[in-house]
């Protein structure tokens, strides 16, 4: 890969919240190859371990907050970064550092206003119920058609004035997905990032109650734009995918319990507890 000599403008800048994320900031941060070319900002909110020391280690710049919260980080890397296209990456996901700097390339390009590489889930270290429930999810149109989210997704200048401060929601992503028609939105082919999914049933319905309740959630705020649902559309790509089929009563389970325990959250007035996945950031065993 070659970086720009001193001088040249920045390939873009790379946003990563963090709270706590010391035994996967590496990963991260490994995988994306930080260079003269790509400003990375790692915003550490409130964490109690290691994260902020970890990542300095990596030659990027980091801010520390005791405050804790995404919508928060993701505002503090905001002002911390100078260039765009911009990318905001989650601290569990990785992608590779030349896959990121092509998505900026398209941002700059234009006309897309949000991209992402094209996801893949590893499910190496998942058990068979999860592994069932990602074949199925990763062969949905929201998915294989210009998925923006997920735990990455990159935005130009033009993308990023569609809105202010992040707000303080549950998901980000589907906040963010919601501005862009997708005819403004792009998975850029030949490129890819890795999601890191729950190595347990429990944890996965922990963390799909969260992304439910972040779609409830979305869709009851005033004046909230999302986008159209499409089962049939679904259903379709889905008969075409015999292979899948053995694995759609688990994905149907799994999508019919989050969505109750999502809209129970979200009738009750409570807020949404982080639910976060502690299975999928542990080390490998040697």
């Amino acid at each position: 890969m070659s970086t720009p000599s001193p001088g040249e403008p920045l390939r873009g800048s790379v946003v990563v919240p963090a709270h706590d994320e010391g035994t996967v900031i590496d990963r991260c941060l490994r995988a994306l190859r930080p260079g003269d070319d790509l400003e990375v900002v790692v915003v550490a909110n409130a964490c109690t371990d290691d994260t902020a020391q970890r990542a300095r280690a990596h030659g990027v710049r980091v801010v520390e907050t005791a405050v804790p919260g995404k919508a928060n980080a993701l505002d503090l890397g905001d002002e911390a970064c100078t260039a765009f296209p911009r990318a905001y990456l989650d601290a569990d996901v990785t992608v590779d550092g030349d896959d990121l700097r092509r998505v900026l390339d398209v941002l700059r390009e234009g006309p897309a206003l949000a991209a992402a590489p094209r996801l893949r889930v590893d499910v190496s270290r998942s058990s068979w119920p999860v592994r069932a429930y990602y074949r199925v999810w990763t062969a949905l149109p929201y998915v294989t058609d210009d998925l923006v989210g997920s735990g990455l997704y990159a935005l130009s200048r033009e993308g990023r004035a569609r809105f202010g401060r992040f707000p303080a929601a549950t998901g980000d992503d589907t906040f963010v997905r919601a501005l862009f028609a997708p005819g403004e939105r792009v998975s850029v082919p030949g490129t890819t990032f890795t999601v890191h999914p729950p190595r347990t049933l429990d944890a996965l319905l922990a963390i799909k109650t969260r992304a439910r309740f972040s779609v409830a959630e979305h869709d009851a705020s005033p004046g909230a734009a999302s986008p159209a649902a499409a089962p049939a559309s679904a259903a379709r790509r889905l008969l075409r995918r015999p292979g899948v089929w053995p694995s759609v009563p688990v994905y149907a389970a799994v999508g019919l319990l989050t969505r109750l325990r999502a809209r129970r959250r979200l009738n009750a007035g409570a807020p949404a507890a982080w639910d976060r996945d502690t299975t999928s950031r542990t080390a490998p065993a040697a």
